[in-house]
């Protein structure tokens, strides 16, 4: 089996932290697959504290045959997200993809502005007056050209990726289009017998500087994994996951900043009632302690509770609660 990704290391702990919390939110996800095979995910939540809404809706087809994979999100910031990939096509274990982020708006653009990869493609609208539509009625043209939209959309960030995978060794890259000077990210993890060790790196041409340089040792043994990481010399951690049954999953987690000798520590539980109901539970070195409760509704449907207690100004107030519906169909 293949080695996770260097941002997969340590995945199991921090699902035990972070899955099933949603403090401060009211959350609605929505997923629905069509016969033809695109499969469309609808995600909405609205913050307590600001009361700002935000939404997003995510398509996604792949042709299988020839190991495509297409996808497209909008948000409700008006950014249009849209991916390619090819998998396994070129060579056995490979994947090739590229993404752009799209903002669609009108008006000029600047020529002043520096050159950035991009395109444009553009569509006018324009209400003739009644007199004009009444000439054109009159002369015998074509109705159809009577209006005119206009929308243009320019892309601002686009970005190719690869990855190559095999059964002791996964590589991962990628790097922006940009005629500056692209970043260019890389990675990679071996496994031998169970441990895991990994490395990352990001290199900013424009600048000829390394602006990330981390590396990562693990375990890995079924029911137990074990990860630490450096991340640029100066920030350190290490996560412990223990499956200790089929129905609890334990969790630790520990770091350490040497710039501003902040530590932080947290223990974290998922405690699956039965197969459609489970509680979780966590706690730091700030007292701060993360409560939070799932259940299985019917087929499709799920519905998660969740709250933030502030344990060392409990009677203050400003604790926090989340409530998320996912539905599925």
């Amino acid at each position: 089996m293949a080695p996770p990704a260097y941002s997969d290391l340590g995945k199991q702990a921090r699902d035990v932290f972070n899955k099933g919390y949603h403090f401060g939110l009211w959350k609605l996800d929505v997923k629905t697959k069509t016969n033809s095979g695109v499969e469309f995910s609808t995600s909405g939540h609205s913050n307590q504290d600001t009361g700002k809404v935000f939404g997003s809706l995510e398509t996604k087809y792949k042709v299988k045959e020839y190991g495509l994979n297409f996808s497209e999100k909008w948000n409700t910031d008006n950014t249009l997200t849209s991916e390619v990939s090819v998998e396994n096509q070129l060579v056995k274990g490979l994947k090739v993809s590229f993404d752009g982020m799209f903002v669609p708006h009108t008006g000029y653009v600047s020529r002043r502005r520096p050159a950035q990869f991009g395109y444009a493609v553009s569509y006018k609208y324009r209400r003739r007056s009644p007199a004009a539509e009444h000439e054109a009625a009159t002369s015998g043209l074509d109705s159809s050209t009577n209006n005119i939209l206009t929308l243009s959309y320019r892309s601002k960030t686009g970005r190719f990726k690869t990855t190559y995978s095999h059964d002791r060794v996964r590589v991962d890259a990628d790097f922006n289009v940009d005629l500056s000077g692209p970043l260019v990210n890389a990675s990679g993890v071996a496994n031998y017998q169970g441990w895991l060790a990994g490395y990352q790196v990001a290199f900013d041409s424009q600048k000829s500087k390394v602006t990330a340089n981390n590396f990562a040792l693990g375990y890995s043994a079924g029911d137990f994994v074990l990860h630490t990481n450096v991340n640029d010399g100066r920030e350190f951690g290490g996560l412990i996951y223990q499956r200790c049954n089929d129905r609890l999953e334990t969790a630790v987690q520990l770091s350490w900043a040497s710039g501003s000798n902040a530590t932080k520590f947290g223990m974290g539980a998922k405690y699956d009632l039965d197969k459609d109901a489970c509680v979780r539970a966590k706690v730091n070195n700030q007292s701060q302690i993360g409560l939070g409760y799932q259940q299985k509704l019917r087929d499709g449907i799920t519905l998660t509770l969740s709250t933030l207690v502030d344990g060392k100004n409990f009677n203050a107030g400003g604790h926090k609660i989340g409530v998320a519906l996912e539905l599925e169909a």
